[in-house]
């Protein structure tokens, strides 16, 4: 289902406010001229403003204007979710930038966890997915994996910026992808990566490790991602049937 455009204008401004770009205690700039820096209609920047007041991330006061009452985390209510599917997608919404191509062969450490197997070839490359190209913070940063014969997906990437790796990857390889495993740990960040979010080396984070695998049981891709600890949540809700 399509988010209706105060949502998307919603995430957007929660994503600025979880940034810094207007410091708790501040007041942010009326919905009128909120309206024109987003081209949006008034109407549609007030349901917005009234949303995330509702989340508590803005204090809203007649002749006083609207005061940022919390660098609410974004997870906390916009980049919360309860499927897999949901997670797998999540990056897939901000823009991509490809870095640091290589060919590598794989070592023992590297292989295990990541569940492929020690000594093959593959192709590393670094996808960074940033906030907005107005806003280039990083959101997510992660470590992809090919395999040779997958290399044509890097000029693909290019040209299909709204599809998923692991499309491209079946669509070059031929092979079509039947099992997900995924892996969630909390950890810290490499000084590699923490470089990337400008935060201190070490810094808490999510880490998800994702195996893509084709009918015979063959990796097509493999993934290592980092998210910021305050910016991301997971939820289970499990119901019992009758």
């Amino acid at each position: 289902m399509q988010k209706k455009i105060w949502h998307k204008v919603a995430e957007e401004i929660s994503l600025q406010v979880s940034l810094g770009k207007w410091p708790v205690g501040s007041i942010i700039p009326g919905e009128i001229e909120l309206a024109k820096q987003f081209n949006v209609s008034r109407d549609t920047m007030r349901k917005a403003l009234a949303y995330l007041s509702q989340q508590g991330l803005f204090e809203r006061k007649a002749h006083v204007g609207t005061r940022v009452k919390a660098r609410t985390r974004i997870g906390r209510f916009l980049n919360e979710y309860n499927d897999i599917r949901g997670i797998d997608h999540y990056g897939n919404l901000y823009p991509r930038h490809i870095q640091n191509v290589e060919r590598l062969v794989l070592n023992e450490e590297t292989a295990d966890r990541l569940g492929l197997i020690p000594g093959e070839e593959v192709i590393r490359f670094k996808n960074i997915r940033v906030a907005s190209e107005r806003h280039p913070e990083a959101v997510v940063v992660t470590y992809v994996y090919i395999y040779p014969n997958a290399l044509e997906v890097l000029d693909l990437i290019k040209k299909r910026s709204d599809d998923l790796i692991i499309t491209l990857a079946e669509e070059v390889t031929g092979q079509e992808c039947v099992e997900v495993k995924q892996a969630f740990s909390a950890t810290t960040m490499p000084k590699e990566v923490s470089d990337i979010f400008h935060v201190p080396a070490n810094s808490p984070s999510l880490r998800i490790i994702r195996n893509y695998y084709d009918s015979r049981g063959l990796s097509i891709v493999a993934s290592e991602s980092f998210h910021m600890a305050e910016r991301f949540s997971f939820s289970v809700r499990s119901v019992k049937r009758s």
